[in-house]
């Protein structure tokens, strides 16, 4: 299903800034986080893709993202710290780490952090499909059949999982350090977000350039 609409970016900013827990101000970015009885409203005014929300929202729509992609989340509000930057919308928790998204220069970031040291957030991916490019990547860590994580993919529209996989396939021994696979997934990530873009801005020229299987 197609992503919702993004709200027009000063509507969003305004209802952002009037419905955060503020913790601190440092440089024109504070320690934010969205009230949790609007997290949903704010989701879909970032755009993001039904299958998400239902998933942030605590619906698990398939078995491989149970204990793993599933909110509600916990831990920020609960006392736990967030990085500074704009007021951030949680997604879930996968233990002592938060997964969230937030608008930064009208263009989204998704980012993981530790409750135990916030402010040392990674940027995972500035599209939707580039954090399920890392979540899947994490998913196939945990040994999940290829069957179940082609039905996984499909079920939130995942449309890169054949190219991720042949990707893996292909780095070989890199992935076998720890430092080697997070800069392979970095690289994929990149790529991901790339065409994400490109095809956003030209749809038809994307299309045309690429393979057909490039999308997959």
């Amino acid at each position: 299903m197609a992503p919702a609409e993004r709200a027009k970016p000063g509507v969003r900013i305004a209802t952002v800034s009037q419905s955060v827990s503020q913790s601190g101000d440092m440089e024109g970015f504070s320690m934010a986080v969205i009230a949790e009885d609007l997290r949903m409203a704010a989701l879909q005014g970032l755009g993001v893709s039904e299958p998400l929300m239902r998933l942030a929202a605590g619906e698990c729509i398939h078995d491989a993202f149970r204990g793993r992609c599933l909110g509600p989340p916990f831990h920020v509000y609960h006392r736990a710290g967030v990085p500074t930057g704009p007021p951030l919308v949680p997604l879930w928790d996968s233990g002592d780490m938060v997964f969230g998204v937030w608008d930064k220069a009208d263009a989204l970031e998704f980012i993981e952090f530790s409750i135990e040291a916030p402010e040392e957030f990674e940027l995972v991916a500035k599209t939707e499909q580039g954090f399920w490019a890392a979540r899947f990547d994490f998913l196939y860590e945990c040994d999940l059949p290829d069957e179940d994580l082609q039905s996984a993919a499909a079920s939130v529209g995942f449309r890169f999982l054949t190219r991720q996989l042949a990707s893996r396939e292909e780095a070989g021994e890199r992935l076998d350090t720890f430092q080697g696979h997070r800069a392979w997934l970095r690289e994929l990530v990149a790529e991901i977000d790339r065409d994400v873009r490109q095809h956003q801005e030209n749809p038809s020229g994307f299309r045309r350039a690429l393979h057909p299987s490039a999308l997959s």
